[in-house]
């Protein structure tokens, strides 16, 4: 084949790390510049699914992800020779020999008509990924010449991580101060499950029923912890945009935590992304705070006129708040009949 066009393939991967909608057409380039079936890129540090591939490798991107074959690709034995030089093949990985025995090779790669393989280097330490170059049995293995253009490109990408890195990075950062503008909760998650960044409402949750520990969010409390880390697994291994059913946390001081574990299309889309996940988390007692203070504010109740408007608001039976407040009926008929003319509402009392 003609000799690959390095200058073609790092200006499309470049365009790419800036503007993640073009990473399909990028994959389809790489393919065609060095002659492969497909391409797909995949992280190195980190689990996390296929995150893009071309069209040509979508089956078999679905089949290594549902049947297992992530946590048994022997692909990865060459990780040593692929970090070292930016470009490693099957042979750096096992000999022919016993690949011809290697269920990896005969059950997975053979029965997706796949054969010859070529893994380049994106990026290095952390923010190393693997642009895999895929071919089929009918397609010549990559030549010396071909390896040694493939190692030089993988020399000149490290910056299109960077860049993808901190615009992605940038992004997130802007996500986390608008939740930290409505006063909520917000946590960036790597695609380990590592915290890499919170916002100061984050923050000021750390303590008694959430912690981070080894970098990694946990809850108090056992069953809400094996749930909150089951839903973060779910959410990293689906290949779609993924939101799941939020974790309610019982709080050791009363009142709830609502964990929403998200992996939002536009805020987690790039693959080079520092960051694949968001958690939000609400607390009950904030939310009723916050509503005190709007009425406090605006109709000029007392704390004790707001926290009754707020439980009725939330649909709080009267009767179980009075126990709860250890009131009388009496003092809470009171406190209503100034809550309705305070804020102008007719109502008529039963009790």
């Amino acid at each position: 084949m003609e000799p690959i066009d390095l200058h073609r393939l790092s200006g499309v991967l470049a365009a790419a790390a800036i503007d993640p909608s073009l990473w399909t057409y990028a994959l389809e380039t790489a393919a065609e510049c060095t002659g492969s079936y497909g391409a797909v890129l995949l992280p190195v540090v980190g689990a996390l699914p296929i995150v893009a591939a071309t069209p040509s490798m979508e089956r078999s991107a679905n089949v290594y992800v549902k049947d297992g074959w992530q946590t048994r690709d022997e692909r990865y034995r060459g990780k040593a020779t692929f970090l070292a030089n930016g470009v490693a093949t099957d042979d750096d990985c096992m000999p022919l020999d016993e690949r011809k025995r290697s269920p990896f090779y005969q059950e997975f790669l053979r029965a997706c008509n796949l054969s010859g393989w070529a893994g380049v280097r994106i990026g290095r330490g952390d923010l190393v990924w693997n642009l895999s170059l895929q071919r089929t049995p009918d397609q010549d293995t990559y030549s010396a010449s071909e390896l040694r253009a493939l190692s030089n490109l993988a020399n000149s990408l490290d910056s299109v991580v960077q860049t993808s890195a901190a615009l992605g990075m940038a992004k997130g950062e802007s996500a986390l101060n608008a939740f930290d503008f409505s006063d909520r909760a917000a946590l960036l998650l790597d695609r380990s499950g590592q915290v890499v960044r919170v916002n100061s409402a984050a923050e000021r949750l750390i303590g008694m029923d959430l912690q981070i520990s080894a970098g990694r969010i946990r809850c108090q409390d056992p069953k809400s912890n094996e749930l909150l880390h089951n839903a973060i697994r779910a959410m990293f291994w689906s290949l779609e945009a993924f939101t799941s059913a939020p974790i309610v946390l019982q709080k050791v001081s009363g009142g709830r935590l609502v964990i929403y574990p998200m992996r939002l299309s536009g805020l987690t889309d790039s693959p080079l992304s520092l960051f694949h996940a968001v958690l939000v988390i609400s607390d009950t007692d904030l939310q009723q705070s916050a509503g005190m203070k709007t009425l406090r504010e605006v109709f000029e109740l007392t704390d004790a006129e707001s926290r009754l408007a707020v439980a009725l608001g939330s649909g709080k039976n009267l009767d179980s708040f009075a126990a709860e407040r250890g009131l009388s009926k009496q003092t809470l008929r009171n406190q209503l009949k100034y809550v309705f003319m305070k804020t102008g509402t007719i109502a008529k009392l039963s009790w």
